[in-house]
């Protein structure tokens, strides 16, 4: 039981890791963010996004944003 939720939680650690390398890949700077945002909020006004995915990918895209910035400042 303690073996199970113990792998259960490294491969959740692995997975958070993947996601977050690819999301660095895919925004690796601040521009980009930003494009991507205001295509999330055109998509979300015409309404071919909903409320909930907007969210979604609006955190993900802060979280990277907020990398990037902290980054900055430890250089």
């Amino acid at each position: 039981m303690v073996f199970t939720y113990i792998l259960a939680n490294l491969g959740k650690k692995l997975l958070e890791t993947i996601r977050d390398e690819a999301d660095k890949e895919l925004y690796p700077n601040e521009s980009q963010i930003r494009e991507r945002l205001i295509e999330l909020q055109m998509l979300l006004e015409s309404e071919q996004l909903s409320e909930q995915e907007y969210e979604k990918q609006e955190s993900i895209l802060m979280k990277r944003w907020r990398e990037i910035q902290e980054s900055k400042e430890e250089q």
